[in-house]
């Protein structure tokens, strides 16, 4: 028989309900199928497993790929204000995150490294918080499991090691609550006032935080309507009595009063003000420019307005997809187990009397639905529903020990192989995690070739010349059309990490240009790209009176791949001039610069 099957229905008596009687687990006592220190091995294990395949990824400094430069090419030329106007390449991103991303680079340089230290430190602050938060809340099998499932699950792995606000998300999400779980389980005022306190900084830091701080308002709306009568109290102390079990004025549950009422009034004034605040700093004018290209591209994500039948379905698959892919899963119903954990979990707390704790976990999926049916935010996705991967973790650890704890008809405790199986794979998934990053270091294959040739041109051109940058580096050059293309990012992104001057901030030095130095423009360049000929021709004539053009070359460098096939090339022109006159006879036919690596000959 299913433990989770014999649990006592909502009118039976003989359980304790509320915040009092927590942390919970499906057992009761220390009657599970793993002894108290084998839980506690095994949960330290999992953490560290956890911080491993993070600092893994993080150290293997996988090449920047396209969305990152999308988001990280707009630290480049800005300074903080203007990180707060519409971006480039079709970007949308909280500003407070933005300026932390632009304080780490200005204080420790531009590069792979530092662009990803703050989602790291999210992510791996994140698992620590995570086990807190559920150290309030399970115990025993549960616990194990969730706090497992937090630690392995690939979108949490996937986006550690990212340069976009996704593991920001998460831990924001995460902080707010903890907060609510803080009053969920004491119902003091000064959680609600630190919830207030917070939560600006959560939404200039995470757009996706209004809808964990709006889903906290409707719980803690809930909790404090339903709450804690006197009725409530009085039957507590009651069973505590008979239990032999003391009072304690710290956990006794308490009615609500005007206190709360006032801080939750606050909280929700200081979440409207707040949102309206960031939504006329930065939301707004992002959404002017970009919603119908964002739209576009969450098609996959939003309902489905013209079919009834086509947003059920659209629902279902949703709710079975990436959004519940922990710790693994995918799209069309990939993540369908898990979901199935999560419904266990909430009828399990249902049926216990945390009804306020279900509310608690799941509100945050409502006005993301609401903004998914506006057509303003998509729903689900792996990425985009980040925000609700501590929920989901707590959920589907709760409901798989629900699931796999059993008792016998003597009343034994049973499921030890089921949890030790469950934990094996979870430990199994971390190790393939941090193989597959050790076998393919890098996203996509096009951004491992972008920077292997970065790396190759910039050091080889710069070693004995001075390079300067047509778009960047000379007036003439500032309006070219070209590095405002999406696909430019990444070239201006690994320009910054590998070429020495450009590292360095230093200007183009013209006292070092000579026969021995030549000067070297590099022009970048995409077939499918208008350049601005008429400009450089014109330069090139007013250069040519001061400067001997002595040498011409393309570079390209392929950029676009199927699975294994090239699409396409960007290319670098190179040009050398060296003062008039002083162009060394028979030099520059030797002069020729060594070959790229064969990844670009292909």
């Amino acid at each position: 028989m299913s433990l989770f099957d014999s649990l006592p229905g909502p009118n039976d008596s003989t359980i304790h309900r509320g915040p009092e009687c927590l942390p919970l687990d499906v057992t009761p006592g220390d009657s599970g199928p793993l002894t108290a220190p084998q839980q506690r091995q095994l949960l330290w294990a999992l953490l560290a497993v956890g911080v491993l395949t993070r600092m893994v990824r993080y150290l293997l400094k996988f090449p920047l790929w396209d969305d990152e430069c999308f988001l990280m090419a707009n630290l480049l030329d800005r300074g903080y204000l203007e990180l707060t106007e519409p971006l480039k390449y079709h970007q949308v991103c909280p500003f407070l995150f933005l300026w932390i991303q632009a304080t780490v680079v200005r204080l420790l340089g531009f590069s792979e490294y530092t662009v990803r230290l703050f989602p790291v430190m999210c992510s791996i602050g994140g698992l620590f918080l995570f086990r807190h938060v559920a150290g309030r809340l399970l115990r025993g099998t549960s616990l194990l499991l969730a706090v497992g499932i937090f630690a392995v699950g690939y979108p949490l792995i996937r986006y550690s090691s990212e340069a976009k606000p996704y593991c920001s998300d998460m831990f924001v999400a995460l902080a707010l609550l903890a907060m609510a779980v803080e009053w969920y389980r004491g119902r003091k005022a000064g959680w609600l006032w630190a919830l207030t306190a917070c939560v600006p900084l959560a939404l200039g830091m995470s757009y996706p935080s209004m809808f964990a701080a709006g889903g906290i308002s409707l719980a803690l709306g809930y909790g404090l309507w339903v709450g804690r009568k006197q009725l409530a109290v009085a039957t507590a102390d009651h069973d505590r009595r008979e239990s032999g079990v003391a009072l304690d004025s710290q956990t006794t549950p308490r009615t609500t009063g005007y206190a709360d009422w006032a801080a939750w009034a606050c909280y929700n004034i200081v979440l409207l003000a707040s949102f309206a605040f960031v939504y006329r700093l930065s939301v707004g004018p992002q959404s002017e420019v970009e919603l119908a290209w964002m739209r576009d591209f969450w098609r996959p994500m939003l309902p489905p307005l013209d079919s009834f039948l086509g947003m059920v379905k659209w629902f279902v698959m949703t709710n079975t997809g990436e959004m519940f892919q922990y710790p693994v899963g995918g799209a069309r119903g990939g993540s369908a187990l898990t979901t199935v954990c999560c419904i266990t979990a909430a009828v399990f707390l249902w049926r216990r009397g945390h009804r306020g704790l279900v509310v608690l976990l799941l509100a945050p999926l409502a006005p993301n639905l609401v903004a998914g049916l506006l057509w303003r935010y998509p729903y689900g996705g792996m990425r985009f529903a980040i925000y609700m991967a501590p929920a989901i973790c707590l959920l589907a650890g709760l409901g798989a020990a629900a699931l796999l704890v059993r008792r016998n008809k003597q009343g034994a405790v049973m499921g030890r192989p089921a949890v030790l199986v469950l934990v094996g794979l979870l430990a199994t998934v971390a190790v393939g995690s941090m193989t597959r990053d050790f076998l393919k270091p890098y996203h996509v294959r096009d951004s491992a070739d972008q920077r292997d040739f970065a790396k190759w041109f910039w050091c080889n051109k710069e070693c004995d010349g001075e390079v300067i940058c047509w778009e960047s580096d000379l007036p003439e050059g500032i309006n070219s059309p070209v590095p405002t293309t999406p696909m430019a990012a990444m070239y201006l992104c690994n320009r910054r990490i590998y070429s020495p001057r450009h590292a360095s901030g230093k200007p183009v030095d013209w006292d070092r240009v000579s026969a021995d130095r030549p000067l070297r423009l590099v022009c970048y360049g995409r077939p499918d790209t208008q350049t601005d000929a008429s400009a450089f021709a014109e330069w090139l004539a007013a250069v040519q009176l001061r400067y001997d053009l002595a040498s011409q070359q393309r570079h390209a460098f392929l950029a676009h791949y199927t699975k294994s096939e090239p699409l396409g090339h960007n290319y670098l022109d190179l040009y050398e001039f060296v003062p008039k006159g002083k162009r060394p006879a028979g030099v520059w036919a030797s002069r020729t610069s060594a070959a790229p690596p064969t990844q670009f000959r292909r």
